[in-house]
């Protein structure tokens, strides 16, 4: 069963060139799909496009399909878009809005209007899964960076979207941080969650099912880890060989 299709997808930013030409793939559920390429390849819009930022809160031109859980982003509200696929910013600080880890985690049901009940077992869930339960008093801007990215990925699952994304998910943390969001992204995986991961430390996501590499707004590979990392030259011009 397909969780995300995309055919002939175009997209320019209002008043500006076009920024993805013809893109087309697929992802299963239950896949993890890492997408690749050079800063302004289109990466970070790709995922607007299939969270529904865009065209919600950011405006532009769309051709093609879009499909990602049995809908079209564009055609319905971004409430509805955000219950299907939820977005983690690269930047930690600019998602995180309370003031201590549990009213983070507590935000997306109440904001869905979730019962209490079922708001209070949903962030127990989350707190014991992520380790938070120690520090649920805690302002998050006392976090450390890989915490703080760990909350984002928790408070973005509290609402239990079946697609997750994750805009750059390693950037700017140490190697403590990288291997504790590392080890989230396969746990989720494990229990059967569909993922699409924004990445440019390819060897790090060797488990991924595909890897989708842009180029400049165009598809410049789409297979597996293991058929790609033999395309040396092609690595080498996108600047991802480790």
């Amino acid at each position: 069963m397909q969780a995300v299709n995309v055919k002939n997808l175009t997209f320019a930013y209002k008043n500006k060139k076009t920024v993805l030409h013809d893109i087309s793939f697929s992802v299963e559920k239950g896949e993890v799909l890492v997408i690749a390429g050079l800063s302004g390849c289109g990466k970070t819009t790709l995922c607007r496009l299939l969270c529904g930022i865009i065209p919600h809160a950011i405006k532009g031109k769309i051709g093609g399909e879009i499909c990602v859980i049995d809908i079209d982003p564009a055609q319905v509200s971004l409430a509805q878009a955000s219950l299907r696929a939820g977005l983690v910013f690269q930047d930690a600080d600019s998602q995180l809005i309370c003031l201590t880890v549990e009213d983070e985690l507590a935000f997306g049901p109440e904001n869905l209007c979730w019962t209490r009940r079922d708001i209070s077992w949903r962030v127990e869930v989350l707190l014991k899964e992520f380790g938070f339960s120690e520090l649920r008093n805690l302002n998050p801007a006392l976090l450390s960076g890989g915490q703080k990215k760990l909350l984002t990925i928790a408070a973005v699952l509290a609402s239990t979207p079946p697609l997750l994304i994750l805009d750059e998910p390693l950037s700017s943390l140490d190697s403590e941080g990288r291997a504790l969001v590392c080890l989230a992204i396969e746990e989720q995986r494990r229990q059967g969650r569909t993922l699409i991961v924004v990445e440019h430390e390819l060897e790090r996501l060797t488990f991924a099912d595909k890897w989708l590499l842009l180029d400049n707004g165009t598809i410049a590979a789409f297979d597996t880890p293991e058929n790609i990392l033999g395309q040396k030259n092609l690595l080498k011009e996108l600047s991802l060989l480790p």
